[in-house]
């Protein structure tokens, strides 16, 4: 019989005292380092299961958001099985960037340079933030969002195979490609930032439809300004109009509406 196997976290504690020594700038040496110090006093066994080795996250030197979409594909394939509150915990998140992933954390999310060049008080001041922002979590779902590991395994949770999760709204959208939405979301970071980072990002159906039209209108999701717009124009309606009680047809009209305003919007320009 195989042993189990469970993910280590932070005890909240240490957490804690990280995230507090990062904040007064103790501790932002250590950021730059390739290795960190781990005692095992200061870990529990989570009760997030783990088999096989960790998925290896690659960064493109030329392009490091590039690498995005394989790696939440293949983060989330690893971790598919824990539920929304183990995502939500920030002890797991912060043990992952600081210790299984730091490699990645630190290509992908780390500041550049060394740490000797830093010595204005708003240079560290800055990268202090940018670690804080994606290297930890501080409780609502904007940090989840920005978390280097957790924007990953969010990212595809929320887009996975839509005709699963909600079948009754979404069984016409059924493919084979469960990580359509997905590669959609992350199709620009542009995307990424005006959809999932607000307040309709928690709802499925909303994002969902947001991601069906851009998946349908690869101009219109190249534009930044366009896509800002149409998720300026839907969080008005979603305060006003009650549009997460829309169906499903009035809800995919509303967004192609609203995209066709803006559309004029730009041509008349």
């Amino acid at each position: 019989m195989n042993k189990k196997n469970y993910q280590k976290i932070f005890k909240r504690s240490v957490s804690d005292r990280l995230y507090a020594d990062l904040r007064s700038s103790v501790s932002l040496q250590d950021y730059f380092k390739d290795f960190f110090k781990v005692d095992k006093k200061e870990t529990l066994a989570s009760t997030i299961e783990i088999q096989g080795r960790l998925p290896n996250l690659k960064v493109h030197k030329k392009d490091i958001a590039s690498g995005d979409l394989d790696n939440a594909i293949k983060f989330y394939e690893y971790y598919k099985n824990i539920d929304e509150t183990q995502a939500s915990d920030s002890r797991f998140w912060v043990y992952l960037t600081h210790v299984d992933f730091r490699k990645y954390c630190l290509t992908r999310w780390g500041i550049s340079g060394h740490y000797k060049d830093f010595k204005k008080e708003e240079e560290i001041k800055k990268a202090i933030t940018f670690i804080t922002e994606h290297w930890f979590v501080s409780g609502n779902d904007r940090d989840l969002r920005r978390n280097a590991l957790a924007r990953l395994w969010w990212a595809a949770h929320l887009t996975y195979a839509p005709w699963e999760r909600d079948p009754e709204f979404f069984s016409d959208l059924k493919i084979k490609d469960a990580y359509y939405f997905t590669r959609v979301l992350l199709f620009t970071q542009d995307i990424y930032q005006q959809v999932l980072e607000r307040a309709m990002g928690r709802s499925n159906r909303i994002l969902i439809s947001i991601l069906e039209f851009l998946g349908e209108n690869k101009k219109f999701a190249q534009s930044r300004e366009k896509i800002r717009n149409l998720v300026k124009e839907l969080n008005l309606v979603y305060g006003t109009k009650e549009i997460i009680m829309l169906d499903r047809k009035t809800l995919k009209d509303t967004v192609l509406s609203i995209a066709e305003e803006i559309e004029k919007q730009h041509a008349e320009v």
